[in-house]
């Protein structure tokens, strides 16, 4: 991927029903131009590549949609039902986290489609009104931040890796530092680790693209 200033937001809903890590350990295997940066389902959120580098999700080759946008992939997409809908309300709060941070609009959250005509997400889609609803369910998010009635969720705070010894630290570190070393991953996930800002989820993640890249090396 190329690095990426992002200016917008792009929703997507899975044509299974799978979670999260099995979402990205098939974004991490598979050989096609084919990628996203976040796959979320009813439990966690799992940052694929990096957002400042672009992915290849959008169909509109190097138009704004691949090269300016971050790619949210909803899981749980293809039959719906309980874990849907809870993969979508957590795409909600973290759509509304991203826009607060960013300082953005709701304008700046977009659907598959407005890219390339794929009816994607569909599941949103499939809905009456279900982009609208989305959106709202998202502004109200959005509201509630900007008013300052409630901070935004750190993923920090809950998942930060955290260590009870230098070792066992030291030990993590360098499993990244040789998976960069080995182009397994982007240097850009040992900065993170060393800024502190790394999460057991994308630590999880690492382990599954290094997994995956290994096996396909024999």
């Amino acid at each position: 991927p190329y690095s990426m200033n992002a200016e917008y937001i792009t929703i997507h809903n899975s044509y299974n029903d799978a979670p999260a890590k099995n979402e990205a350990s098939y974004h991490n295997s598979n050989s096609n131009q084919v990628s996203f940066h976040i796959a979320i389902d009813d439990i966690e959120a799992i940052e694929v590549i990096p957002l400042n580098r672009n992915a290849w999700h959008c169909g509109d080759g190097n138009g704004n949609g691949n090269r300016k946008s971050i790619g949210i992939e909803i899981c749980y997409s293809k039959l719906g039902g309980e874990k849907y809908d809870k993969s979508e309300a957590n795409a909600v709060l973290l759509v509304a986290k991203m826009l607060y941070e960013r300082k953005w609009g709701i304008d700046r959250v977009r659907t598959h489609q407005s890219w390339s005509k794929k009816y994607c997400p569909h599941r949103i889609l499939d809905k009456k009104n279900g982009w609208q609803d989305f959106l709202n369910r998202v502004q109200d998010e959005l509201n509630i931040l900007n008013s300052g009635k409630q901070k935004p969720i750190e993923q920090d705070d809950d998942d930060k890796m955290k260590f009870t010894n230098d070792a066992t630290k030291q030990a993590v570190r360098e499993f990244v530092k040789q998976s960069v070393d080995h182009r397994y991953i982007d240097k850009s996930w040992l900065d993170k680790f060393d800024k502190g800002t790394m999460t057991g989820g994308d630590y999880d993640g690492i382990q599954i693209i290094v997994n995956n890249k290994k096996a396909n090396s024999k």
